[in-house]
C-alpha cells in the first residue's frame, strides 16, 4: 500500500525525496479538485499547528496565484483556521493580488509577505482582521526600510511617523520635492497612509468595541487591503530602484 511504502521510505528508511512522495500518491495525475482536496487537508487544523499552517500559505499561495486560485481562510475550528483553495475573482481577487504578491515576498516572505497574504485571506471573511493585517502590512514594510537605510524607530510610533519616517530616507516626502504635482501625489500617499492608521483604530479587531460599534463590510476591508497592498508595493520598488541605482 501506498501508505505503508510512505512509512517506509519517507520515515524508517528515508531514502525517497519529496518529488517521488508526490509523484506516489499520485499528485501529478490527479484531478485538480483532488489535488486542492490534497492541500486542504495539508493544512487543516488536525494536521498543522496555526504557525505553520501561515508558513505554507505563505508558500504556497504565490504558487497558486498563478492558475488563479488561492488558499483564503474560510472558517475556523475551536479558534483555528480552516484553509480553502478559492479561484481568483470578484471580491476574492483582483488583478494585482499577484503582483503585489511576487513584490513583497521578493522583499521578505517572512514577516512583509506573510502580512499581505493574512489581509487577503481576511478580507472578504474576516474584515476587520483584513484592516488590522493591513496595517501590520505596511508598519512592517516601513520598519523594514527604515533599518535597512539605516535608520532607528521606536517601539511606540504608530504608522503615520513610521511612514514619514521611511518616506524621508526614499526621498518621498512631499517637502523633499518642489514639483507640484509630485508634491500633491505624495502628500496624498501620506493621506491614504493616515486614513488606514485611522480606520484600523475605528474599524479593525485591534480594540474592544461597544454594544453599537460600527462594523465593517468586506467592501470596506477590500478597499483597505488593497490600498495596503499599492503602497507597499510602491514603497518596496522605490527601495528596490534606489538600491540597484547605487554603484
Amino acid at each position: 500500500m501506498v501508505q505503508d511504502d510512505l512509512e517506509r521510505h519517507m520515515h524508517r528508511n528515508a531514502d525517497m525525496d519529496n518529488d517521488e512522495a508526490l509523484e506516489a500518491v499520485g499528485a501529478y495525475t490527479c484531478s485538480q479538485r483532488r489535488f486542492f482536496r490534497f492541500l486542504e487537508a495539508l493544512l487543516h487544523p488536525r494536521t498543522r499547528e496555526e504557525d505553520e499552517q501561515r508558513r505554507l500559505v505563505a508558500i504556497l499561495n504565490p504558487l497558486l496565484q498563478r492558475d488563479g486560485f488561492h488558499l483564503a481562510e474560510t472558517s475556523s475550528i475551536s479558534g483555528y483556521p480552516v484553509f480553502t483553495v478559492k479561484a481568483i475573482g470578484g471580491s476574492a481577487g483582483a488583478p494585482a493580488d499577484p503582483l503585489i504578491s511576487e513584490t513583497l515576498a521578493a522583499f521578505d516572505e517572512a514577516s512583509v509577505h506573510e502580512a499581505w497574504t493574512r489581509a487577503l485571506q481576511r478580507r472578504t471573511t474576516h474584515p476587520e482582521g483584513a484592516i488590522t493585517s493591513a496595517r501590520t502590512l505596511l508598519e512592517t514594510v516601513c520598519k523594514h526600510i527604515i533599518e535597512d537605510a539605516g535608520g532607528t524607530y521606536s517601539d511606540r510610533d504608530e504608522l503615520p511617523k513610521l511612514y514619514r519616517t521611511a518616506a524621508e530616507h526614499l526621498q518621498l516626502a512631499p517637502d523633499q520635492h518642489t514639483e507640484e504635482v509630485f508634491k500633491t501625489i505624495l502628500g496624498n500617499c501620506q493621506n491614504v497612509v493616515n486614513s488606514l492608521a485611522s480606520i484600523r483604530n475605528k474599524l479593525s479587531d485591534a480594540h474592544g468595541r461597544g454594544r453599537k460599534a460600527v462594523r465593517p463590510s468586506a467592501r470596506h476591508a477590500e478597499l483597505a487591503v488593497n490600498l495596503a497592498g499599492t503602497v507597499a508595493t510602491f514603497l518596496v520598488s522605490t527601495w528596490r530602484a534606489r538600491q540597484a541605482s547605487q554603484p
